[in-house]
Protein backbone atom coordinates (compact mmCIF):
# COMPACT_ATOMS: atom_id res chain seq x y z
CA UNK A 1 0.00 0.00 0.00
CA UNK A 2 1.63 3.71 -1.11
CA UNK A 3 0.54 6.66 0.95
CA UNK A 4 0.76 10.24 -0.23
CA UNK A 5 1.41 12.74 2.34
CA UNK A 6 0.89 16.52 1.60
CA UNK A 7 2.77 18.88 3.91
CA UNK A 8 1.00 21.78 3.03
CA UNK A 9 -2.47 23.43 1.46
CA UNK A 10 -0.49 24.24 -1.85
CA UNK A 11 -0.34 20.41 -3.03
CA UNK A 12 -3.78 19.66 -1.89
CA UNK A 13 -5.48 22.74 -3.70
CA UNK A 14 -3.20 21.04 -6.85
CA UNK A 15 -4.72 17.53 -5.97
CA UNK A 16 -8.31 19.15 -6.06
CA UNK A 17 -7.63 21.12 -9.28
CA UNK A 18 -6.33 18.28 -10.41
CA UNK A 19 -9.43 15.66 -10.19
CA UNK A 20 -11.22 18.64 -11.00
CA UNK A 21 -10.07 18.77 -14.52
CA UNK A 22 -9.87 14.55 -14.77
CA UNK A 23 -14.00 15.35 -13.59
CA UNK A 24 -14.12 17.40 -16.38
CA UNK A 25 -12.72 15.38 -19.41
CA UNK A 26 -15.07 12.03 -18.08
CA UNK A 27 -17.60 14.55 -17.97
CA UNK A 28 -17.05 15.81 -21.97
CA UNK A 29 -16.16 12.16 -22.87
CA UNK A 30 -19.41 11.16 -21.67
CA UNK A 31 -21.00 13.78 -23.29
CA UNK A 32 -19.49 12.86 -26.77
CA UNK A 33 -20.47 9.26 -26.49
CA UNK A 34 -24.18 9.89 -25.25
CA UNK A 35 -24.12 12.55 -28.30
CA UNK A 36 -22.50 10.89 -31.08
CA UNK A 37 -25.26 8.52 -32.29
CA UNK A 38 -27.90 11.96 -33.46
CA UNK A 39 -26.26 13.77 -36.37
CA UNK A 40 -28.42 16.51 -38.83
CA UNK A 41 -28.50 15.74 -42.62
CA UNK A 42 -30.18 17.47 -45.43
CA UNK A 43 -32.48 15.04 -47.56
CA UNK A 44 -33.90 15.77 -51.34
CA UNK A 45 -34.39 19.10 -49.45
CA UNK A 46 -35.79 18.23 -45.89
CA UNK A 47 -33.65 18.12 -42.81
CA UNK A 48 -33.42 15.72 -40.50
CA UNK A 49 -31.81 14.73 -37.13
CA UNK A 50 -30.56 11.16 -37.64
CA UNK A 51 -30.00 8.55 -34.27
CA UNK A 52 -27.58 5.85 -35.78
CA UNK A 53 -28.41 3.91 -33.14
CA UNK A 54 -32.40 3.69 -33.22
CA UNK A 55 -32.92 4.29 -37.23
CA UNK A 56 -35.42 7.21 -36.63
CA UNK A 57 -35.59 10.24 -38.19
CA UNK A 58 -36.66 14.26 -36.89
CA UNK A 59 -37.67 16.61 -39.45
CA UNK A 60 -36.39 19.88 -37.76
CA UNK A 61 -36.30 23.39 -39.51
CA UNK A 62 -34.82 24.27 -42.64
CA UNK A 63 -31.05 25.67 -41.63
CA UNK A 64 -31.16 28.09 -44.56
CA UNK A 65 -34.94 29.77 -45.45
CA UNK A 66 -38.08 28.43 -44.81
CA UNK A 67 -39.59 25.36 -46.52
CA UNK A 68 -42.35 26.06 -49.28
CA UNK A 69 -44.67 24.76 -51.58
CA UNK A 70 -46.05 21.11 -51.61
CA UNK A 71 -43.91 18.98 -48.97
CA UNK A 72 -44.09 15.39 -49.43
CA UNK A 73 -42.34 13.79 -46.31
CA UNK A 74 -41.05 10.17 -46.72
CA UNK A 75 -41.97 7.83 -44.35
CA UNK A 76 -38.51 6.33 -44.80
CA UNK A 77 -35.26 7.80 -46.05
CA UNK A 78 -31.39 6.58 -46.67
CA UNK A 79 -28.36 8.51 -44.77
CA UNK A 80 -25.26 9.26 -46.45
CA UNK A 81 -24.14 5.92 -44.12
CA UNK A 82 -26.03 4.17 -46.20
CA UNK A 83 -28.15 3.00 -43.76
CA UNK A 84 -32.13 3.43 -43.98
CA UNK A 85 -33.97 5.15 -41.07
CA UNK A 86 -38.00 5.58 -40.13
CA UNK A 87 -39.29 9.71 -39.77
CA UNK A 88 -41.34 8.90 -36.79
CA UNK A 89 -41.13 13.22 -35.95
CA UNK A 90 -42.00 16.77 -36.80
CA UNK A 91 -39.92 18.53 -34.45
CA UNK A 92 -40.96 21.68 -32.96
CA UNK A 93 -41.46 24.65 -34.97
CA UNK A 94 -40.12 22.29 -38.07
CA UNK A 95 -42.43 24.47 -40.01
CA UNK A 96 -43.39 27.41 -37.78
CA UNK A 97 -43.18 30.90 -40.27
CA UNK A 98 -43.34 28.59 -42.95
CA UNK A 99 -45.61 31.43 -44.41
CA UNK A 100 -45.13 29.76 -48.11
CA UNK A 101 -46.04 26.09 -47.25
CA UNK A 102 -49.47 25.40 -49.39
CA UNK A 103 -49.85 21.70 -48.37
CA UNK A 104 -48.00 18.95 -46.51
CA UNK A 105 -48.22 15.21 -46.49
CA UNK A 106 -47.28 13.44 -43.36
CA UNK A 107 -46.40 9.88 -43.96
CA UNK A 108 -47.90 7.33 -41.04
CA UNK A 109 -44.52 6.54 -39.77
CA UNK A 110 -45.34 10.22 -37.65
CA UNK A 111 -46.13 9.17 -34.05
CA UNK A 112 -45.33 12.85 -32.69
CA UNK A 113 -46.53 16.32 -34.00
CA UNK A 114 -43.87 19.20 -32.16
CA UNK A 115 -44.96 21.47 -30.28
CA UNK A 116 -46.01 24.93 -33.08
CA UNK A 117 -44.79 22.60 -35.68
CA UNK A 118 -47.28 24.49 -38.07
CA UNK A 119 -47.28 27.95 -36.28
CA UNK A 120 -47.82 31.27 -38.98
CA UNK A 121 -48.15 28.40 -41.42
CA UNK A 122 -50.27 31.38 -43.40
CA UNK A 123 -50.74 29.23 -47.05
CA UNK A 124 -51.57 26.28 -45.49
CA UNK A 125 -55.95 25.47 -46.03
CA UNK A 126 -55.84 21.81 -45.69
CA UNK A 127 -54.35 19.03 -43.54
CA UNK A 128 -54.58 15.48 -42.94
CA UNK A 129 -52.93 13.84 -40.13
CA UNK A 130 -52.36 10.36 -39.68
CA UNK A 131 -53.85 7.64 -37.38
CA UNK A 132 -50.59 7.31 -35.87
CA UNK A 133 -50.29 10.22 -34.05
CA UNK A 134 -51.83 10.17 -30.83
CA UNK A 135 -51.72 14.26 -29.75
CA UNK A 136 -51.54 17.22 -31.63
CA UNK A 137 -48.92 19.50 -29.68
CA UNK A 138 -48.97 23.13 -28.38
CA UNK A 139 -49.43 25.99 -30.65
CA UNK A 140 -49.76 23.07 -33.09
CA UNK A 141 -51.57 25.16 -35.80
CA UNK A 142 -51.10 28.74 -34.08
CA UNK A 143 -52.01 31.38 -36.54
CA UNK A 144 -52.64 29.22 -39.47
CA UNK A 145 -55.06 31.80 -40.99
CA UNK A 146 -55.77 29.82 -44.07
CA UNK A 147 -56.52 26.67 -42.69
CA UNK A 148 -60.37 25.79 -43.46
CA UNK A 149 -60.71 21.93 -42.56
CA UNK A 150 -58.47 19.68 -40.69
CA UNK A 151 -58.73 15.74 -40.66
CA UNK A 152 -58.06 14.60 -36.83
CA UNK A 153 -58.00 10.93 -36.33
CA UNK A 154 -59.31 9.13 -33.39
CA UNK A 155 -56.31 8.38 -32.16
CA UNK A 156 -55.35 11.85 -31.03
CA UNK A 157 -56.38 12.04 -27.28
CA UNK A 158 -55.75 15.54 -26.81
CA UNK A 159 -55.20 18.59 -28.60
CA UNK A 160 -52.61 21.19 -27.08
CA UNK A 161 -52.56 24.60 -25.63
CA UNK A 162 -53.39 26.97 -28.41
CA UNK A 163 -53.85 24.47 -30.97
CA UNK A 164 -55.85 25.90 -33.01
CA UNK A 165 -55.22 30.12 -31.62
CA UNK A 166 -55.86 32.26 -34.54
CA UNK A 167 -57.49 30.27 -36.94
CA UNK A 168 -59.33 32.94 -38.92
CA UNK A 169 -60.47 30.82 -41.60
CA UNK A 170 -61.32 27.52 -39.94
CA UNK A 171 -65.25 27.10 -40.69
CA UNK A 172 -66.40 23.63 -38.86
CA UNK A 173 -64.30 20.53 -36.64
CA UNK A 174 -65.44 17.48 -35.90
CA UNK A 175 -63.32 16.02 -32.69
CA UNK A 176 -63.04 12.42 -32.26
CA UNK A 177 -64.51 10.62 -29.55
CA UNK A 178 -60.85 9.95 -28.68
CA UNK A 179 -60.11 13.47 -27.55
CA UNK A 180 -60.40 13.76 -23.47
CA UNK A 181 -59.15 16.99 -23.01
CA UNK A 182 -59.11 20.59 -25.28
CA UNK A 183 -56.18 22.41 -24.06
CA UNK A 184 -56.24 26.52 -22.99
CA UNK A 185 -57.08 28.77 -25.93
CA UNK A 186 -57.84 25.55 -28.16
CA UNK A 187 -59.88 27.97 -30.20
CA UNK A 188 -59.11 31.46 -29.43
CA UNK A 189 -60.02 33.57 -32.50
CA UNK A 190 -61.34 31.09 -34.35
CA UNK A 191 -63.87 33.44 -35.94
CA UNK A 192 -65.25 31.46 -38.69
CA UNK A 193 -66.00 28.86 -36.60
CA UNK A 194 -69.80 28.11 -37.83
CA UNK A 195 -70.19 24.76 -35.92
CA UNK A 196 -67.98 22.29 -33.60
CA UNK A 197 -68.74 19.02 -31.89
CA UNK A 198 -67.59 18.05 -29.12
CA UNK A 199 -67.34 14.60 -28.48
CA UNK A 200 -68.68 12.67 -24.66
CA UNK A 201 -65.58 11.73 -24.05
CA UNK A 202 -64.65 15.18 -23.54
CA UNK A 203 -64.62 16.06 -19.31
CA UNK A 204 -63.82 19.86 -19.32
CA UNK A 205 -64.15 22.87 -21.28
CA UNK A 206 -60.87 25.08 -20.88
CA UNK A 207 -60.12 28.64 -20.17
CA UNK A 208 -60.63 30.39 -22.96
CA UNK A 209 -61.28 27.83 -25.03
CA UNK A 210 -63.82 29.39 -27.51
CA UNK A 211 -62.39 32.89 -26.54
CA UNK A 212 -63.31 35.18 -30.10
CA UNK A 213 -64.96 32.76 -32.28
CA UNK A 214 -67.50 35.17 -33.24
CA UNK A 215 -69.54 33.31 -35.89
CA UNK A 216 -70.32 30.13 -33.38
CA UNK A 217 -73.89 30.43 -33.44
CA UNK A 218 -74.81 26.99 -31.35
CA UNK A 219 -72.48 24.58 -29.60
CA UNK A 220 -73.73 21.18 -27.76
CA UNK A 221 -71.72 20.58 -24.87
CA UNK A 222 -72.10 16.64 -24.03
CA UNK A 223 -73.13 15.33 -20.28
CA UNK A 224 -69.66 14.07 -20.04
CA UNK A 225 -68.06 17.92 -19.09
CA UNK A 226 -68.13 18.35 -15.75
CA UNK A 227 -66.37 22.21 -15.74
CA UNK A 228 -66.26 25.59 -17.75
CA UNK A 229 -63.06 27.37 -17.67
CA UNK A 230 -63.16 30.98 -17.72
CA UNK A 231 -63.19 33.12 -20.54
CA UNK A 232 -64.32 29.77 -22.30
CA UNK A 233 -67.12 31.45 -24.42
CA UNK A 234 -65.97 35.38 -24.14
CA UNK A 235 -66.51 37.56 -27.52
CA UNK A 236 -68.74 34.81 -28.98
CA UNK A 237 -70.73 37.68 -30.61
CA UNK A 238 -73.43 35.29 -32.10
CA UNK A 239 -73.82 32.56 -29.64
CA UNK A 240 -77.69 32.87 -29.30
CA UNK A 241 -78.48 30.49 -26.13
CA UNK A 242 -76.62 27.46 -24.54
CA UNK A 243 -77.42 24.49 -22.55
CA UNK A 244 -75.66 23.70 -19.72
CA UNK A 245 -75.71 19.71 -19.01
CA UNK A 246 -76.66 18.80 -15.51
CA UNK A 247 -72.48 17.21 -15.22
CA UNK A 248 -71.42 20.45 -14.97
CA UNK A 249 -70.85 20.95 -11.05
CA UNK A 250 -68.19 24.52 -11.88
CA UNK A 251 -68.39 27.06 -13.95
CA UNK A 252 -65.35 29.39 -13.47
CA UNK A 253 -66.66 33.04 -12.88
CA UNK A 254 -64.31 35.11 -14.47
CA UNK A 255 -65.53 36.78 -17.76
CA UNK A 256 -67.16 33.32 -19.10
CA UNK A 257 -69.82 35.16 -21.31
CA UNK A 258 -68.37 38.50 -21.81
CA UNK A 259 -69.28 40.35 -24.80
CA UNK A 260 -71.72 37.91 -26.02
CA UNK A 261 -74.14 40.08 -27.01
CA UNK A 262 -76.70 38.08 -28.57
CA UNK A 263 -76.79 35.73 -25.94
CA UNK A 264 -80.27 35.65 -24.44
CA UNK A 265 -81.32 32.23 -23.07
CA UNK A 266 -79.12 29.75 -20.71
CA UNK A 267 -80.81 26.44 -20.44
CA UNK A 268 -79.63 23.96 -17.08
CA UNK A 269 -80.74 20.00 -17.11
CA UNK A 270 -79.57 19.80 -13.70
CA UNK A 271 -79.32 22.10 -10.60
CA UNK A 272 -77.00 25.44 -11.55
CA UNK A 273 -73.82 25.31 -10.05
CA UNK A 274 -73.11 27.54 -7.37
CA UNK A 275 -71.33 30.44 -8.80
CA UNK A 276 -70.46 34.24 -8.29
CA UNK A 277 -72.92 34.68 -12.32
CA UNK A 278 -72.38 38.36 -11.95
CA UNK A 279 -68.72 38.35 -12.93
CA UNK A 280 -69.41 36.45 -16.16
CA UNK A 281 -70.04 39.02 -18.54
CA UNK A 282 -73.71 38.31 -18.59
CA UNK A 283 -76.63 40.32 -18.72
CA UNK A 284 -79.43 40.90 -16.42
CA UNK A 285 -82.26 40.52 -18.22
CA UNK A 286 -81.03 36.91 -19.62
CA UNK A 287 -83.51 34.85 -19.69
CA UNK A 288 -82.71 31.73 -17.49
CA UNK A 289 -84.44 28.18 -17.90
CA UNK A 290 -84.13 25.51 -15.21
CA UNK A 291 -85.85 22.48 -14.25
CA UNK A 292 -89.02 23.17 -12.34
CA UNK A 293 -88.05 21.34 -9.02
CA UNK A 294 -84.50 23.54 -8.65
CA UNK A 295 -86.79 26.66 -9.58
CA UNK A 296 -86.68 28.34 -6.30
CA UNK A 297 -83.31 26.96 -5.12
CA UNK A 298 -82.08 29.02 -8.33
CA UNK A 299 -83.48 32.11 -7.85
CA UNK A 300 -81.39 32.10 -4.80
CA UNK A 301 -78.55 30.97 -6.54
CA UNK A 302 -78.36 33.39 -9.17
CA UNK A 303 -79.72 36.09 -6.49
CA UNK A 304 -82.03 39.58 -7.44
CA UNK A 305 -79.91 40.75 -10.04
CA UNK A 306 -81.55 38.14 -12.34
CA UNK A 307 -85.44 38.50 -12.81
CA UNK A 308 -85.56 36.44 -15.62
CA UNK A 309 -85.69 32.72 -14.23
CA UNK A 310 -88.07 30.24 -15.29
CA UNK A 311 -89.11 26.48 -15.31
CA UNK A 312 -88.76 24.15 -18.53
CA UNK A 313 -88.69 20.90 -19.65
CA UNK A 314 -85.29 19.37 -18.70
CA UNK A 315 -85.74 16.54 -21.47
CA UNK A 316 -86.38 18.86 -24.08
CA UNK A 317 -83.27 20.55 -26.09
CA UNK A 318 -83.26 24.17 -26.16
CA UNK A 319 -86.64 26.03 -26.41
CA UNK A 320 -89.18 23.57 -25.16
CA UNK A 321 -91.59 25.68 -27.39
CA UNK A 322 -89.46 24.74 -30.54
CA UNK A 323 -88.21 20.90 -30.24
CA UNK A 324 -85.95 20.08 -32.98
CA UNK A 325 -86.44 17.63 -35.70
CA UNK A 326 -83.86 14.83 -36.45
CA UNK A 327 -82.26 14.94 -39.88
CA UNK A 328 -83.44 11.83 -41.54
CA UNK A 329 -81.20 8.48 -40.83
CA UNK A 330 -78.43 8.35 -44.13
CA UNK A 331 -78.44 5.83 -46.23
CA UNK A 332 -74.90 3.87 -46.93
CA UNK A 333 -74.16 2.54 -50.24
CA UNK A 334 -70.85 1.24 -52.30
CA UNK A 335 -70.01 1.26 -55.79
CA UNK A 336 -66.70 2.29 -58.22
CA UNK A 337 -64.41 1.93 -55.45
CA UNK A 338 -66.38 4.62 -53.40
CA UNK A 339 -68.62 5.00 -50.61
CA UNK A 340 -72.07 6.56 -51.34
CA UNK A 341 -74.14 8.62 -48.34
CA UNK A 342 -77.28 9.93 -48.98
CA UNK A 343 -80.27 11.51 -46.50
CA UNK A 344 -83.75 12.77 -47.26
CA UNK A 345 -82.57 15.56 -45.58
CA UNK A 346 -81.18 18.62 -47.72
CA UNK A 347 -78.03 20.09 -47.13
CA UNK A 348 -77.06 16.88 -45.43
CA UNK A 349 -73.81 16.59 -44.29
CA UNK A 350 -72.16 12.87 -43.10
CA UNK A 351 -70.37 12.32 -39.62
CA UNK A 352 -68.64 8.68 -40.49
CA UNK A 353 -66.41 6.19 -38.21
CA UNK A 354 -64.67 3.65 -40.60
CA UNK A 355 -63.05 0.78 -38.61
CA UNK A 356 -61.24 -2.62 -39.15
CA UNK A 357 -58.39 -4.24 -36.55
CA UNK A 358 -55.62 -1.81 -38.57
CA UNK A 359 -57.13 1.56 -38.19
CA UNK A 360 -60.19 4.06 -37.03
CA UNK A 361 -60.81 7.45 -38.10
CA UNK A 362 -63.75 9.68 -37.70
CA UNK A 363 -64.27 12.41 -39.98
CA UNK A 364 -66.43 14.79 -41.85
CA UNK A 365 -67.81 14.13 -45.73
CA UNK A 366 -68.64 17.14 -47.69
CA UNK A 367 -70.39 15.71 -50.59
CA UNK A 368 -71.33 12.15 -49.47
CA UNK A 369 -67.90 10.26 -51.12
CA UNK A 370 -65.32 8.67 -49.82
CA UNK A 371 -62.57 7.19 -51.54
CA UNK A 372 -61.40 3.32 -49.64
CA UNK A 373 -58.89 0.77 -49.93
CA UNK A 374 -59.11 -1.59 -47.32
CA UNK A 375 -61.86 -3.36 -45.41
CA UNK A 376 -63.66 -1.76 -42.74
CA UNK A 377 -66.80 -1.49 -40.78
CA UNK A 378 -68.95 1.51 -41.39
CA UNK A 379 -71.36 3.86 -39.11
CA UNK A 380 -72.65 7.29 -40.27
CA UNK A 381 -74.80 9.97 -39.15
CA UNK A 382 -76.21 13.04 -40.57
CA UNK A 383 -76.38 16.35 -39.36
CA UNK A 384 -77.92 19.80 -41.45
CA UNK A 385 -78.78 22.94 -40.22
CA UNK A 386 -81.54 23.76 -38.30
CA UNK A 387 -81.82 19.84 -37.48
CA UNK A 388 -80.54 17.92 -34.62
CA UNK A 389 -78.08 14.71 -35.37
CA UNK A 390 -79.86 11.29 -37.06
CA UNK A 391 -79.96 8.34 -35.85
CA UNK A 392 -76.68 6.13 -36.63
CA UNK A 393 -76.45 3.92 -39.64
CA UNK A 394 -74.75 1.16 -39.80
CA UNK A 395 -73.12 -1.24 -42.93
CA UNK A 396 -70.02 -3.47 -43.51
CA UNK A 397 -67.78 -3.14 -46.54
CA UNK A 398 -66.91 -7.03 -47.21
CA UNK A 399 -63.91 -7.55 -49.38
CA UNK A 400 -64.24 -10.25 -52.05
CA UNK A 401 -62.80 -12.09 -55.29
CA UNK A 402 -59.47 -10.60 -53.93
CA UNK A 403 -56.05 -10.55 -56.42
CA UNK A 404 -52.75 -11.14 -54.27
CA UNK A 405 -50.94 -11.82 -57.31
CA UNK A 406 -48.22 -8.84 -56.54
CA UNK A 407 -48.52 -8.63 -53.20
CA UNK A 408 -49.52 -10.46 -49.63
CA UNK A 409 -50.72 -6.68 -48.52
CA UNK A 410 -54.61 -6.68 -48.50
CA UNK A 411 -54.88 -3.28 -48.55
CA UNK A 412 -52.87 -3.42 -51.73
CA UNK A 413 -54.35 -5.56 -53.51
CA UNK A 414 -56.74 -5.79 -56.22
CA UNK A 415 -60.32 -6.32 -54.81
CA UNK A 416 -63.87 -6.66 -55.16
CA UNK A 417 -66.05 -4.68 -52.41
CA UNK A 418 -69.36 -5.16 -51.30
CA UNK A 419 -71.55 -2.90 -48.51
CA UNK A 420 -74.36 -4.83 -46.94
CA UNK A 421 -76.38 -2.67 -44.64
CA UNK A 422 -80.03 -2.62 -43.06
CA UNK A 423 -82.46 -0.16 -41.98
CA UNK A 424 -86.18 -0.48 -41.27
CA UNK A 425 -86.32 -3.57 -42.19
CA UNK A 426 -84.95 -3.27 -45.63
CA UNK A 427 -81.90 -5.32 -46.48
CA UNK A 428 -78.98 -3.18 -49.00
CA UNK A 429 -76.48 -5.08 -50.67
CA UNK A 430 -74.81 -2.44 -52.99
CA UNK A 431 -71.34 -2.70 -55.10
CA UNK A 432 -72.85 -5.15 -57.15
CA UNK A 433 -72.66 -5.23 -61.27
CA UNK A 434 -75.76 -4.11 -62.56
CA UNK A 435 -78.06 -7.12 -63.26
CA UNK A 436 -76.59 -9.27 -60.86
CA UNK A 437 -78.95 -11.78 -58.95
CA UNK A 438 -78.79 -11.90 -54.66
CA UNK A 439 -80.94 -14.31 -52.92
CA UNK A 440 -81.99 -13.56 -49.36
CA UNK A 441 -82.37 -16.08 -47.07
CA UNK A 442 -83.45 -16.55 -43.38
CA UNK A 443 -80.81 -17.96 -40.93
CA UNK A 444 -83.01 -21.50 -41.46
CA UNK A 445 -82.14 -21.47 -45.18
CA UNK A 446 -85.70 -20.71 -46.15
CA UNK A 447 -85.49 -18.16 -49.24
CA UNK A 448 -86.66 -14.91 -48.65
CA UNK A 449 -86.84 -13.26 -51.99
CA UNK A 450 -84.14 -12.44 -54.60
CA UNK A 451 -83.13 -8.73 -55.94
CA UNK A 452 -81.58 -7.70 -59.53
CA UNK A 453 -79.05 -4.79 -58.38
CA UNK A 454 -80.06 -1.55 -60.18
CA UNK A 455 -77.65 1.02 -59.91
CA UNK A 456 -75.35 -1.54 -58.27
CA UNK A 457 -77.84 -2.10 -55.62
CA UNK A 458 -80.03 -5.09 -54.63
CA UNK A 459 -82.50 -4.88 -51.76
CA UNK A 460 -84.79 -7.25 -50.19
CA UNK A 461 -87.89 -6.08 -47.16
CA UNK A 462 -87.23 -9.00 -44.50
CA UNK A 463 -88.87 -9.45 -41.07
CA UNK A 464 -85.79 -12.19 -39.69
CA UNK A 465 -82.86 -10.12 -37.43
CA UNK A 466 -79.99 -12.11 -39.38
CA UNK A 467 -80.65 -12.83 -43.35
CA UNK A 468 -78.06 -14.65 -45.52
CA UNK A 469 -77.32 -12.84 -48.65
CA UNK A 470 -76.24 -15.09 -51.57
CA UNK A 471 -74.37 -13.36 -55.26
CA UNK A 472 -72.12 -15.82 -57.49
CA UNK A 473 -69.77 -17.74 -54.92
CA UNK A 474 -70.19 -15.41 -52.39
CA UNK A 475 -72.45 -15.62 -49.15
CA UNK A 476 -72.73 -12.71 -46.65
CA UNK A 477 -74.51 -12.92 -43.35
CA UNK A 478 -76.36 -9.14 -42.42
CA UNK A 479 -77.60 -8.59 -39.01
CA UNK A 480 -80.91 -6.70 -39.29
CA UNK A 481 -82.59 -4.10 -36.31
Amino acid sequence: MVHFTFKNGLAGKSLSAHNSFKSFIIMVVMLVLTTSSAFAEEIDGLNYKLDSETKTAILIPKTNGKYAGDIVVPGKIKGTDGAEYSVVTLGAECFSACYNLSSITIPSTVTVIGVRCFKECGSLTSIVIPSSVSSLGEGCFKYCSSLTSINIPSSVTSLGYECFYGCSSLVSIIIPSSVTSLGWSCFWGCSSLTSITIPPSVTSLSRACFYGCSSLTSITIPASVTSIGSLCFAYCSSLTSITIPASVKWIEEYSTFINCVKLNTIFFKGVPPTCDYSSMGLSNYIEIKVPAEYLQDSKKTFGSDFINISAWNPNESGDDDKPVTPCATPSIFYGAGKLKFSSETAGAKYHYTISDKDMATDALCEDGNVSLSAAYDISVYATADGYSASEKAKATLYWINANLENTTNINQARTRGVVASAHDGIVCISGLDNGEVVKFYAADGKLIGSSSAVDGTASCAVSETMVIAKFGDNTIKVAVK
